[in-house]
């Protein structure tokens, strides 16, 4: 699963609701309590992986924002000493 920049509140309200979602369908379905329980934890497990990948996603884009933010801001620095210089 893929975090992008625009669409990390959808993803947030997408996951939530599929989450509610099961646990109520879970909930409803006629099973043993150990069942459900299981069923639970599962989802649970599921869930957790979905967002650990999307927080180290959004690490990943984050460091590279940083980076690049710090490339062109010194790209910057450096024009403008050239300019300085130069008058």
């Amino acid at each position: 699963m893929s975090c992008e920049n625009g669409s990390s509140k959808l993803l947030t309200g997408l996951i939530i609701g599929a989450a509610a979602g099961s646990v109520i369908g879970i909930l409803m379905a006629p099973r043993a309590g150990r069942e459900t329980r299981e069923k639970l934890k599962n989802e649970a497990e599921k869930l957790k992986e979905e967002l650990k990948n999307c927080s180290n996603d959004l690490k990943v884009k984050t460091t590279k924002f940083k980076n690049d933010f710090e490339e062109k801001l010194e790209k910057i620095k450096s024009k403008l000493k050239s300019d300085i210089d130069s008058n």
